[in-house]
């Protein structure tokens, strides 16, 4: 017995010293790589795990190939979507109105570098998401008197396809107050001379369940301006037609009143308000919301 302890202690003993002889990178080199570029990731999660562990074969069924959307459905999908914005009531009159309201697609204006790591612009871009880039229509009023800046006011419209529920049939609260804050920036920007505006509160008041596969129209307002802050206010309300439906030649639903964001069945479905800060370090910050 007593030879039996001393063996098992012998035997621990060795365990340890190969356990603490396992090779792990350094911190520096692993800080090195990932200054190098995200495309060296893999070498330093391989770096950052001991030599002597063993790698899990992956189930098969897990490197299964996910489905890849069809780009010509979902070319489709963006032609219905944008033949259905022109045939909107609102978006005919800002349209009509050019000379008060600047029609723009500012995320397109976002350069590609840029926009592939926008949270709007790029991450919540594509089929079953916001699959159409938001419309967005300006009008900024100048200063009533000196020393005042000018407000402004924004209308938004824009689609929430299926696949940003939360509650499965419910669009996700948090998408919501993302576009909120992304639409009142854009709004504020023409209170402050750099363009940019950093949210320092938002507040959402969730009135009805968001609805997926449905048009959206975002109005916001900037309220009030005071040096480097300012204040805006808005509302989200969904139209009732329920997309994409089938497109023909001349309309996209049986009752073009459907299309009103006024009309019986439309649902406001969020208001929020805000206070913006213009940075006092805007001058190095790039500009993505100057429209």
């Amino acid at each position: 017995m007593y030879g039996l302890q001393r063996a098992t202690r012998r035997l621990l003993r060795q365990s340890m010293r190969s356990s603490s002889r396992a090779t792990f990178a350094p911190i520096g080199s692993i800080a090195q790589l990932h200054q190098q570029g995200p495309s060296r990731s893999a070498v330093v999660h391989e770096q950052a795990i001991p030599q002597s562990q063993t790698t899990v074969e992956t189930p098969s069924f897990l490197l299964q190939a996910q489905p890849q959307p069809d780009s010509a459905h979902a070319n489709n999908d963006m032609i219905k979507l944008d033949s259905i914005i022109s045939q909107i009531p609102l978006v005919q009159t800002l349209r009509a109105s050019h000379n008060s309201y600047k029609e723009s697609r500012p995320h397109l204006a976002i350069s590609p570098a840029i926009r592939q790591h926008h949270f709007v612009g790029g991450s919540l871009a594509g089929p079953g998401k916001l699959a159409l880039t938001p419309y967005m229509w300006t009008s900024s009023q100048k200063a009533e008197s000196k020393g005042k800046a000018k407000t402004s006011s924004v209308v938004s419209v824009f689609h929430i396809g299926r696949d940003l529920c939360g509650h499965p049939g419910f669009v996700h609260g948090g998408l919501l107050s993302v576009l909120f804050d992304e639409v009142f920036a854009r709004c504020v920007s023409a209170a402050f001379p750099s363009g940019l505006g950093m949210t320092a509160n938002l507040n959402v008041d969730f009135r009805k369940p968001a609805l997926p596969d449905h048009m959206y129209v975002l109005q916001a307002e900037t309220v009030k301006v005071d040096g480097r802050k300012a204040w805006v206010q808005g509302c989200m309300t969904y139209f009732p037609v329920h997309l994409p439906v089938p497109l023909d030649a001349k309309k996209v639903s049986p009752d073009q009143s459907l299309l009103r964001e006024d009309a019986e069945g439309a649902v406001m479905v969020a208001e929020a308000k805000a206070l913006f800060v213009e940075p006092k370090f805007a001058d190095s910050m790039v500009s993505v919301y100057r429209t």
